[in-house]
């Protein structure tokens, strides 16, 4: 029972019903200190100058979420004592809105660590509708949990529950020392209700102020993870329920007219009528499998590569029998400004193999060929897929078509190749039902789709708990030798998505010795700014580049070299922080936020086997060239992918109504056009997730246009305006018949 006590006067029990307010609504301000550290860990600022970021950042946290927090600590604090009888006690009076407030600060914490941990990767604050589709998969989730061992994640939570337990401290010491028993439950929930009132006013006028003070302390300046995260949950509350991306595009109020503009943007022909008397027709923005049947074009440096491939092809394919392995590595986050011989400031000795192909491609008559100015289409790896298979990877709202419109008619590289007899397979480390890919592979002609769950359980892991690259890679190999040597063999069509460098960059078990002293020494001789967190990424990039190293020799130790092609390139850069050279001069160039390396290698032992070696060296010269002249773009790669194979007997043998594709594309797109500038070249999103513009020599071109993922309807209408045509476009592309038959 509460022990008798001398009541406290009705000017007491408001007073202890405002500090038990402010003192939750305090410790609901401190759990969103921890996230902002994070931030001022990783910047060169003087020690005043990130003090007073954090503390504004803080505030401006607080200020998104006040309008909830404030109400729920003061309403669910007073509604419990009323409805609970046994909390009707002194206690609750003194410590039951700091009960209330933990679950809601533990929950900021939460939030704002997620929020800025996928700013630095990414570029972008999260809404609820990211968290939706990553929060159900239970692989990205696992890996949400390694970044707890991060130094920018630790060190802040622990200040931060130094600071939390010093209010609860003080809250409990507070009510220790107090005289008196019950307060008057009206005064009580008087003085709760009114301070919690007082501190929303005064969180929201101190964000406001803070702004009018200094540009330095506005949302923009400092980051707002908190609004969106807001912004989108009312949002969903309004609508009743989760509101998917595909049906947010196909309920946009876009004039139609957009669509034609949308459709260059994307690299496709304008939308085709279907024939006299026909319903239906295969795709609205259907092109020909064939070049030469597509106009000219504004670039005429895109069909001179095309036509180079094809002419690779011609000597690679003639007289050869079709049992060939055609592999497309996508290795994730395999940052350019990592490789030495795209940024001259990194550590050579960090990734020796891509290097090495470079090398080879520079000198020339090796089998190599390489673009020293590939950019990435966008900003994660569900782009990357859409962009390295079926060249539609930057598009609007931070969508990916895989991810977020499914259905979406769309035939590409992997369909046409499936079509003409080959046998298409996909391999991956982890689960593949995140960001649905299983369902896009379904739909695109993916025969065989290796992951995590076909893999041995007792082999090494990595990060997210999937299969390390070694294991992948090997696994790939040897699955792709025996479909080979079987009697009734067809060629083989290999993607192999790596995923050992994904953040949280967790080192795989089977990371050698030799790899970590590597990459060690070369932190040593090189000017760097590298802090234990870039390490770890950089075990992780060194590992991807031993493993591509490890797969050519596995070619050649199981006779496969001389039977395949390799292609080679990154799904993105990512968002981390740029630490090669000196700390001052940081680079503002797409180099360090965009660019991606891209390769493709023919083996020395086919080599050997070609009719005709000098005419293949000049092709691959003639292609070389090509690919030094300018940038391209990761929308281009499959296009590339069917030049270079466009020799092969079983391409060479589809029937006419079989030989059409709607892969989109850039340089090598007649059709496409950037917009806007006349200078325009490409377009992509980059590894901090803004849109950007290049010219021909490869510089960006203006200012970005941040690419965000949905908040509300109304960002429909005012996220990245370059792209806001192709909503359009995909409006119409999903409205259309996505088949046809003799019913229709």
């Amino acid at each position: 029972m509460q022990p008798l006590s001398t009541p406290v006067s009705p000017s007491a029990a408001l007073r202890r019903g405002a500090l038990s307010g402010a003192a939750a609504i305090g410790l609901i301000g401190v759990a969103a200190v921890p996230a902002r550290l994070f931030g001022a860990m990783r910047g060169y600022d003087s020690l005043f100058e990130k003090a007073t970021r954090v503390l504004a950042g803080a505030v401006l946290d607080l200020a998104a979420v006040i309008h909830l927090a404030a109400p729920v600590v003061a309403l669910s604090t007073v509604a419990m004592a009323l409805l609970v009888g046994w909390l009707r006690r002194r206690w609750w009076q003194q410590l039951g809105a700091l009960i209330i407030g933990l679950p809601l600060g533990f929950s900021l914490w939460v939030l704002t660590v997620i929020s800025q941990q996928m700013k630095s990767e990414r570029g972008a604050f999260p809404t609820m509708f990211d968290l939706g589709e990553g929060g159900s998969n239970a692989s990205f989730v696992g890996g949400l949990l390694g970044f707890i061992r991060y130094d920018r994640i630790w060190i802040p939570a622990l200040v931060g529950v130094g600071v939390a337990a010093t209010v609860l401290g003080l809250s409990l010491r507070v009510a220790r020392r107090s005289t008196g028993g019950l307060g008057s439950w009206p005064r009580w929930a008087l003085g709760l209700c009114g301070s919690a009132a007082v501190l929303w006013v005064a969180v929201l006028a101190a964000a406001a102020g803070q702004a009018a003070v200094s540009n330095r302390f506005s949302a923009a300046a400092l980051g707002d993870p908190m609004t969106g995260l807001v912004e989108s949950s009312f949002d969903l509350l309004m609508s009743r329920g989760q509101v998917t991306p595909r049906e947010l595009v196909l309920q946009a109020n876009l004039p139609p007219e957009l669509a034609a503009v949308g459709a260059a943007r994307i690299g496709w022909p304008p939308r085709q009528a279907p024939a006299a008397g026909a319903r239906c027709w295969p795709h609205p923005h259907a092109r020909p499998l064939d070049g030469a049947l597509e106009p000219k074009g504004q670039e005429p440096r895109g069909r001179a590569l095309v036509q180079a491939l094809e002419a690779v092809s011609a000597q690679l394919f003639a007289g050869r029998d079709g049992r060939v392995a055609v592999w497309q590595l996508s290795l994730e986050s395999f940052r350019a400004d990592d490789v030495h011989a795209l940024n001259p400031l990194a550590a050579p000795d960090i990734d020796p193999f891509v290097n090495a192909l470079y090398a080879a491609a520079a000198r020339g008559g090796e089998g190599v060929l390489a673009s020293t100015r590939m950019f990435q289409a966008g900003v994660r790896t569900a782009q990357g897929l859409g962009a390295l298979t079926c060249g539609v990877g930057t598009l609007p709202y931070n969508l990916s078509f895989i991810r977020d419109l499914r259905p979406f008619p769309m035939r590409c590289a992997a369909d046409v190749l499936g079509e003409a007899g080959f046998h298409n397979a996909f391999f991956y480390g982890s689960d593949v039902t995140f960001d649905d890919m299983h369902l896009f592979l379904k739909d695109h002609h993916f025969e065989q789709v290796v992951s995590g769950a076909e893999l041995p359980a007792d082999g090494p892991k990595g990060v997210w708990g999937g299969a390390t690259d070694f294991s992948l890679f090997d696994d790939a190999v040897r699955r792709v030798d025996e479909a080979l040597a079987a009697p009734d063999a067809k060629p083989q069509f290999a993607l192999v998505m790596s995923l050992s460098n994904h953040s949280p960059y967790t080192p795989p078990e089977d990371l050698p010795t030799a790899v970590v002293d590597r990459v060690d020494q070369a932190i040593k001789a090189t000017v760097n700014r590298v802090d234990d967190d870039d390490r770890r990424r950089l075990l992780t990039h060194a590992y991807t580049d031993t493993a591509v190293a490890r797969l050519f020799a596995a070619l050649d130790e199981r006779h496969l070299a001389e039977r395949s092609l390799v292609l080679l390139s990154a799904d993105h850069s990512t968002g981390e922080s740029y630490v090669w050279g000196p700390q001052t001069g940081l680079p503002d160039t797409e180099n360090s936020k965009a660019q991606i390396p891209f390769a493709i290698a023919i083996p020395e032992q086919w080599l050997a086997q070609v009719a005709d070696r000098p005419a293949l060296d000049r092709a691959l010269a003639a292609a070389q060239a090509e690919l030094d002249a300018a940038p391209l773009s990761q929308n281009d790669v499959p296009t590339l992918v069917l030049a270079l194979l466009s020799a092969h007997p079983a391409l060479c043998a589809l029937p006419r109504e079989a030989r059409w594709h709607s892969m989109g594309g850039q340089v090598t797109s007649p059709y496409f056009r950037p917009g806007a500038e006349a200078n325009a070249y490409l377009v992509g999103i980059n590894g901090v997730s803004e849109l950007y513009v290049l010219d021909r020599a490869g510089e960006r071109i203006g200012g970005y246009e941040d690419s965000v993922f949905l908040k509300t309807r109304a960002d429909r209408y005012r996220v990245t305006p370059r792209l806001i045509p192709v909503a359009a476009t995909l409006v119409e592309t999903m409205q259309a018949p996505t088949a046809c038959s003799a019913a229709h």
